[in-house]
């Protein structure tokens, strides 16, 4: 373990300050609690808990400002603490691609646990401020993007703490200028040991080098990693050819927060994978036997997780027991597919969806809305299905008219508007995703499928590929329109064009397809399409 008097001066935060009592009284006109922080005397920035810079504030303030502006809140025109922590974790995951501890959902409802959950190692008396300020008033605009900064600054601390765990690996002293070669061997083992997903607080010189061997083995795309960390430097410290260990702790820091957004292109490459095996068009779901066919055939080893743990995941679909189905957005934003993870946070593909909503938001400027309303703000009106249009109406009743836009009701709208891109939101209670590794040590069960498991899925099904989608795309056009609309009346249009008297089975069988037990819960699934509970 590292000795170094100064690392170890990195992991603590020390202060000297009045009692935190005097500061968390009910008060009619509550000081900002930036100002709170300050009077507490935190230290330097970087160090966790710490005071933010106004400028750091005032930049979170206005990257916050759209959805704190359309989410609803309290009698003081402030946020509740459920949905303080559910704009923190939107802002992260859209802003970095990090996934904090305390904030992101677990399968639980966003009133599970206060936001403060999430402050980790910052001195008590930040934790008790924020919680008492969350309690007795809410969170205004400026106190949320201070909360937010000052989460921030507990992930830069923790790099400094990676950092410095880096130059004692390397047996460079902190104090020591480097040359350009040898900030990057630093930066280098830094990286390795940030993507392979390591506490901090306990890297040794030996983990350390082993990280990096790890890396090498497990990430055949770690050059551009390495490439990624190096233009951070330039553009951090463009021209430099001598860094101090302040200067690196810049780099880190930027590539920490443009990191997420950077591997996400990694993630853009699963989905277009799983998304050429779309069982049918713009649904967002590929059958778990091609699921695993895409490893047992195709060597795409990655998409290998058992039924058990997608199940966990919320990434299946069980609606039909005996053709289960893999959802892709759930699968994608999954924990398996967090590639860093740190003390604080991990660094998950970024949310499609949340672009989506943003839009929305900015548009509408409220929580709730009418349904011409919404349909006008997506652009939709005019492509939206008729049965899509009545769900929507149908969730507006159920609320008096309105649509509540963080309900669970129009998220699961959503996924039907966009499968694609958005996933879909389950019910409380019933998904507990968990990092792989946490799974196996919970469950006691392996993440990955077993190769028999595997080959007795890829060919369970084979049958039922018979009547496939791209088969169907062969049908004409007035046919397909029956297949995504459920009026009998359009049906018996449909089929009287096609062959007058024929029913719509007998239609198919007559162009070749087989008239099966299959084809019937085909025809049954597509029916469906439109169905949102």
């Amino acid at each position: 373990m590292i000795k170094s008097p100064v690392l170890s001066a990195l992991c603590a935060v020390a202060f000297v300050g009045p009692s935190s009592a005097q500061f968390l009284a009910d008060e009619k006109s509550p000081k900002q609690i930036l100002t709170k922080l300050k009077e507490l005397h935190l230290g330097d920035e970087h160090r966790a808990g710490s005071v933010p810079s106004a400028a750091r504030v005032s930049a979170l303030q206005r990257e916050l400002s759209t959805i704190y502006q359309a989410l609803p809140k309290n009698h003081r025109g402030a946020l509740r603490p459920s949905t303080a922590r559910y704009a923190l974790h939107r802002l992260f995951v859209d802003r970095h691609g990090w996934h904090f501890t305390g904030l992101a959902p677990k399968g639980d409802t966003w009133d599970s646990s206060s936001p403060t959950s999430a402050l980790g190692r910052v001195p008590e008396d930040v934790s008790r401020l924020f919680q008492s300020q969350l309690t007795q008033h809410g969170l205004d605009l400026h106190d949320l993007a201070t909360l937010a900064a000052v989460m921030e600054n507990m992930v830069h601390s923790e790099a400094d703490v990676r950092l410095a765990a880096s130059f004692d690996a390397l047996r460079v002293p902190l104090d020591q200028s480097l040359s350009v070669n040898e900030s990057m061997a630093i930066l280098e083992i830094y990286m390795a040991s940030f993507v392979m997903g390591s506490d901090a607080q306990q890297l040794s010189r030996s983990k350390m080098f082993q990280k990096l061997d790890d890396v090498h083995e497990q990430y055949p795309t770690w050059p551009n990693t390495v490439s990624f960390v190096q233009q951070i430097r330039q553009e951090v410290a463009p021209g430099l050819v001598n860094f101090t260990f302040s200067q690196l702790s810049a780099v880190v820091a930027a590539a920490g927060e443009r990191y997420g957004r950077w591997q996400s292109q990694e993630c853009s490459e699963l989905k277009h994978q799983l998304l050429q095996q779309e069982e049918h068009p713009n649904t967002g779901r590929v059958r778990l036997s091609d699921f695993y066919a895409m490893a047992v055939r195709g060597g795409h080893w990655q998409f290998s997780e058992s039924v058990a743990y997608l199940r966990r995941l919320g990434a299946l679909d069980e609606s039909d027991p005996k053709v289960m189905r893999v959802i892709v957005p759930n699968y994608i934003l999954g924990p398996s597919n967090c590639i860093a993870s740190s003390g604080y946070v991990a660094v998950c593909c970024i949310d499609e969806c949340e672009a989506k909503m943003r839009s929305l938001e900015e548009q509408l400027g409220t929580h709730e809305a009418t349904v011409p309303q919404i349909l006008g703000s997506l652009n939709r009106s005019s492509v939206v299905p008729p049965a899509l249009r009545r769900k929507l109406q149908d969730v507006a009743q159920h609320h008096g008219g309105q649509v509540p836009l963080h309900g669970r009701l129009f998220q699961q709208w959503m996924h039907h508007a966009y499968p694609q891109e958005c996933p879909f939101p389950h019910m409380s209670g019933t998904i507990h995703p968990l990092h792989p590794e946490l799974f196996e040590e919970q469950v006691g069960e392996p993440v990955g499928a077993s190769q028999d498991d595997s080959k007795r899925y890829t060919s369970r099904n084979a049958l039922d590929r018979k009547i496939t989608w791209s088969k169907l795309h062969q049908v004409d056009i007035a046919t397909k329109r029956v297949f995504m609309n459920r009026s009998k009346a359009i049906e018996q249009r449909v089929e009287a064009r096609c062959h007058t008297g024929l029913s719509l089975a007998l239609y198919l069988q007559s162009k070749g397809y087989l008239r099966s037990p299959e084809m019937e819960v085909m025809l049954h699934s597509i029916f469906k399409l439109d169905a949102i509970d």
